[in-house]
């Protein structure tokens, strides 16, 4: 990435999350552990838990009576770089691979769902939508690229969802969505001043609040057939904090900032579910991701306008799962998908070495008692290819433009998620 400011210095800021710790992108869709288990297969049609109220409000009419669901997923990032950087061509920028740059983080989410009647319920999801955090330390050989990111998020959503007849349902909401981010990097000062003097580091810290809106509809057009689809609008983050430097030589002023252009994309979804018999039940799910709405991010501070070039292009998302009831109180969950990355290797970054990838999940449920249930899932994902950083533009140190990263990286993640669910 590169960034232009008016007093002709160069400056980079990172990405808002780190990749292979979420889905697209910096997306996060492990939302409960049923969805972990079937890798999001039929998110939008299954309506069979309280996390319907964020995938598909209009799932919500198929609660005979008020839900809570209380969830956590935790993800177990493996991120590994491998290759070297110089300056000029021909020194060797002296340090280490970075090690595990993954962090283990967690993901808690709410959901309630409340029949107001017999056509109208109400309901409310608070989840984490994106975020996440790297860390290659400060001895990092692309120090100058990145060092640390951190990215969290909240959205509460409250919606409501109308029973239009036994065959239509629609609903929607609001969505107050809250961003905080914190992203580091080295400048290379020995370049700068041709001395031996240690490197300058950046610190941006911003927040701020958002507000977007989703729909759903869903179909049933008999009691063992259910067709999903949703929209999730795009929201647009205008992020107030710090631009802070250390052990800075070159002429920059820490102080106060903010960040326009993080425009989190809108997501659309068709999914359909049908049970085969008492027994089984299969579900798919085609998730379209509008990422092209990400493409400049703009820090203005004391040191003027700093713009970022993103470029993402819009991705596709497809899984495909079952639910196996061995017993009324016992379920086997299982599913397989396939998530595109909305990165292209052109503007490819350490913060988000982003590539297609495969997913994989299993999951178990089991009623304690009448209402009681506990839902554990797994999923792991693997990268389709080495996300490579050699050639991209965002390869080359932004302030001097000498220093340039090459090497590619080893991806994989795990997700182990736990959900406790009462009906009242």
């Amino acid at each position: 990435m590169r960034f232009r400011i008016s007093t002709a210095l160069s400056f980079a800021l990172l990405p808002l999350a780190a990749h292979e710790a979420v889905a697209s992108g910096f997306m996060v869709r492990e939302n409960s552990a049923e969805n972990v288990g079937v890798v999001f297969a039929g998110n939008a049609s299954r309506a069979d838990e309280a996390a319907t109220v964020f995938n598909n409000p209009a799932g919500m009419v198929r609660f005979a009576a008020p839900e809570i669901e209380i969830a956590a997923a935790v993800v177990f990032p493996s991120i590994h770089f491998s290759g070297s950087a110089t300056a000029a061509g021909i020194i060797p920028i002296q340090g280490t691979e970075g090690g595990q740059a993954g962090q283990i983080a967690g993901i808690p989410s709410f959901y309630a769902v409340l029949p107001i009647s017999d056509s109208l319920f109400a309901g409310l999801a608070v989840t984490t939508p994106f975020g996440n955090t790297t860390n290659y330390k400060s001895m990092f050989v692309g120090r100058y690229q990145g060092i640390k990111t951190l990215a969290l998020s909240a959205d509460i959503n409250p919606d409501i969802a109308w029973k239009v007849n036994d065959k239509v349902s629609i609903g929607g909401g609001i969505s107050a969505q809250w961003l905080k981010i914190e992203q580091s990097a080295a400048i290379p000062q020995f370049l700068i001043a041709q001395a031996a003097v240690p490197d300058a580091y950046f610190l941006f810290n911003g927040r701020g609040w958002a507000v977007g809106y989703n729909v759903g509809l869903l179909l049933q057009p008999n009691d063992t057939t259910r067709l999903g689809f949703t929209y999730r609008s795009a929201i647009a983050h205008n992020l107030s904090g710090s631009l802070d430097f250390s052990n800075a030589l070159i002429p920059v002023v820490s102080g106060p900032a903010t960040a326009s252009g993080l425009d989190m994309p809108g997501t659309a979804a068709a999914s359909f579910t049908h049970d085969f018999t008492p027994q089984w039940t299969a579900s798919a799910e085609l998730q379209f991701n509008q990422w092209s709405s990400f493409k400049e991010v703009i820090v203005t501070s004391a040191n003027g306008p700093l713009s970022e070039v993103e470029h993402y292009r819009d991705s596709w998302m497809f899984s495909a799962g079952a639910i196996y009831h061995v017993t009324n109180q016992l379920a086997l969950r299982g599913g397989a998908g396939w998530d595109e990355t909305p990165i292209t290797t052109h503007y490819r970054t350490v913060g988000i070495p982003d590539a297609n990838r495969y997913m994989i999940g299993a999951g178990i449920g089991y009623g304690f008692a009448p209402g009681v249930n506990v839902d554990l899932g797994y999923s792991h994902y693997f990268a389709a290819s080495h996300a490579s950083v050699t050639g991209s533009v965002n390869s080359i140190d932004p302030f001097t433009q000498a220093v340039v990263l090459s090497g590619a990286y080893h991806n994989s993640l795990d997700f182990v998620a736990l959900s406790f669910r009462f009906a009242l």
